[in-house]
């Protein structure tokens, strides 16, 4: 079948987004590269400078596509564009959000188990209420920050890369995700006590395969707000559970929701997003080898399979 590209859904607006989301995250960054902050381990806290520079950079892709997309369709019809709206019923967005909070944590486990397995990783206790309980505050109190990362990735620049074939175009958004986190990658943020040459391709490859699973996430509900919950439940839940379980310092090169233990069960999960699309695309479409990529925003709603 011939595939076909809509304005919507294709490259129109692509270059400005990237230009402008990348420029302004090196921009934000830029206070904490003249103070000399850098990371070297994982014990050092959030400087208040580099928390506000972080906030800053984490709004810069939502304000970038909201502001292109209100530019040429309208505030109000940038809001149902970018997949602000509710696109499914109540009880099945509800249902999404709740799985896409567990689909981080499933990954992080089967990579702390492999951690373990290799000696890079020593459980300690289970997380009791008095660790959740601060963390799910955490959580709710950062949301609109991750909507300033998801809006811009998944609402905006997700249906541009559909045109490259679906499993091709979340694996290149991942890993644009992740080369947008090199201004605060390079001064030790993901991986402190690394050397730049090898936090930043360990952080790339991270990203495409976890955004490979959350923009999955995304397809699957029409909407950003499971998208969203998976993001913050990396953050706001894997990263934090990963320390208390160990009851110590983890290097976070080695186990963790970010670290290379990962990628097995992150890999694994990527090929089980594009094994069940082909399925179910074949049955859409019998006969026909290569299912036609989602053409306009509208289409990613609709609560389809992913």
């Amino acid at each position: 079948m011939k595939r076909t590209n809509t304005p919507g859904g294709s490259r129109p607006g692509l270059v400005p987004f990237l230009a402008i989301s990348f420029v302004g995250a090196w921009i934000t960054m830029i206070p904490l590269w003249l103070d000399g902050l850098r990371r070297t381990s994982a014990a050092q806290g959030t400087p208040r400078l580099a928390a506000l520079c972080m906030i800053l950079m984490m709004l810069v892709p939502a304000l970038t596509a909201f502001g292109l997309t209100a530019r040429r369709r309208g505030p109000r019809e940038a809001v149902r564009v970018l997949g602000l709206v509710r696109a499914t019923p109540w009880r099945h967005e509800v249902h999404c959000v709740a799985t896409a909070v567990t689909i981080p944590l499933g990954l992080t486990a089967a990579g702390l188990s492999m951690a373990t397995l290799v000696g890079w990783y020593t459980p300690a206790h289970l997380p009791g209420p008095a660790t959740i309980a601060p963390l799910v505050l955490s959580a709710l109190v950062s949301v609109p920050l991750y909507f300033g990362e998801e809006l811009g990735w998944q609402g905006y620049l997700l249906p541009r890369l559909l045109h490259l074939g679906r499993t091709r175009g979340l694996l290149i958004g991942g890993a644009i995700w992740g080369a947008w986190h090199v201004p605060m990658t390079a001064l030790g943020g993901s991986y402190p006590g690394h050397p730049m040459l090898l936090g930043i391709p360990v952080a790339v490859v991270t990203a495409m395969l976890l955004g490979t699973v959350i923009a999955a996430v995304r397809l699957s509900t029409g909407s950003v707000w499971a998208a969203v919950a998976a993001h913050v439940s990396l953050n706001e839940f894997a990263l934090p559970l990963t320390r208390d379980v160990a009851g110590r310092l983890v290097d976070p090169l080695l186990a963790g929701p970010l670290s290379i233990s990962t990628w097995p069960a992150s890999a694994l999960a990527v090929l089980g997003i594009r094994l069940t699309h082909r399925r179910r695309a074949g049955h859409r479409a019998p006969g026909d080898g290569a299912a036609r990529p989602i053409d306009r925003p509208a289409d990613l709603g609709g609560g389809r399979a992913v």
